[in-house]
């Protein structure tokens, strides 16, 4: 017996609306295919499945017998088909999220390639934003998730936080910059110069404020673009501060030195770096999203480890 998935549609579709003309335009066929259809199905089965004597559309005894498993083949049709999109979604998607200017340097870079290389065909877009625009994009639901400092994300409830490795912080200038050429220097030499920065999470900018001895801390130069902020060194007497990644990628780009303090104090001798892949504490996340976060954190403890051999080594 050879059952077609079409005609059981149209036999289930011709059982739940009682006539062949509301059946037959549920299903989009005119009403001579569509009763060739019910017959093809009742030649199939061998018997008839409707009482054509009756004034009512009524199922015959074979017809009340294949009403249930046609209705099961139409469930498990249904189901095959979400199964067959997700897991083409998996590959051919899109997953869109927002990241911090620091991360931008090299993690999500790295990781967003490791990506393509696994899932060719799924797109990925992000945009680099400051840590107001990154939570107001991820409650607004524009991100399943960002990857930016945890200072505030970390007292907030309804965030997930998963923290990515640390790393140091210090401080930085053009190579032409005064400083540049005095070896070590004190803190109070280098807080006579302007500074360039990104929007500064609570805790660093808690950190500069206490190291300038004021009530808070602005910098004279923001822009939450890492490369265009950097630029700018050459062209004032800006001082800025950097991660490991931003200071090893744009070293030599834009001709950056590191500045020796003499008398670096505590507060920024243990200041290093709190990002996170952060989201919605309750999201279900795609297979797509899944797939992208878990690289980033894999390209992360990989970086780790690369750095500890290289220490290691020295």
């Amino acid at each position: 017996m050879h059952l077609d998935f079409r005609q059981l549609r149209n036999f289930v579709a011709l059982v739940e609306y009682g006539s062949f003309i509301r059946a037959a335009e549920a299903v989009c066929l005119s009403q001579s295919a569509f009763s060739r259809s019910i017959q093809s199905l009742e030649q199939s089965v061998g018997h008839l499945l409707f009482d054509r004597q009756s004034r009512l559309l009524t199922l015959t005894p074979h017809g009340q017998k294949l009403l249930p498993y046609a209705r099961r083949f139409q469930e498990l049709n249904s189901e095959l088909s979400s199964q067959l999109r997700e897991a083409d979604d998996s590959q051919n998607g899109e997953v869109t999220f927002g990241c911090g200017p620091a991360p931008a340097a090299r993690l999500i870079p790295a990781a967003v390639g490791e990506f393509h290389r696994q899932t060719p065909q799924a797109r990925v877009r992000f945009q680099v934003e400051n840590w107001f625009a990154l939570h107001n994009a991820l409650t607004t639901q524009q991100y399943p998730f960002v990857v930016a400092d945890s200072w505030q994300a970390e007292l907030d409830p309804q965030l997930r936080v998963q923290p990515l490795s640390p790393q140091r912080c210090f401080f930085i200038c053009h190579a032409n910059h005064p400083l540049a050429q005095q070896g070590q220097i004190s803190l109070q030499a280098l807080l006579r110069y302007p500074f360039a920065a990104p929007y500064l999470p609570p805790g660093v900018r808690k950190v500069l404020a206490t190291l300038s001895q004021q009530q808070d801390f602005a910098p004279a130069i923001q822009c939450d673009h890492i490369y265009a902020l950097l630029s700018t060194l050459a062209s004032t007497q800006a001082v800025s501060f950097a991660s490991e990644d931003g200071f090893a990628l744009c070293r030599h780009s834009h001709q950056l030195v590191k500045l020796e303090l003499s008398d670096l104090p505590e507060e920024w001798r243990l200041m290093q770096t709190r990002f996170a892949i952060i989201s919605p504490v309750h999201a279900v996340q795609p297979p797509l999203v899944e797939k992208l976060i878990d690289i980033i954190l894999h390209t992360d403890r990989q970086h780790q480890l690369t750095l500890l051999a290289q220490d290691e080594e020295r």
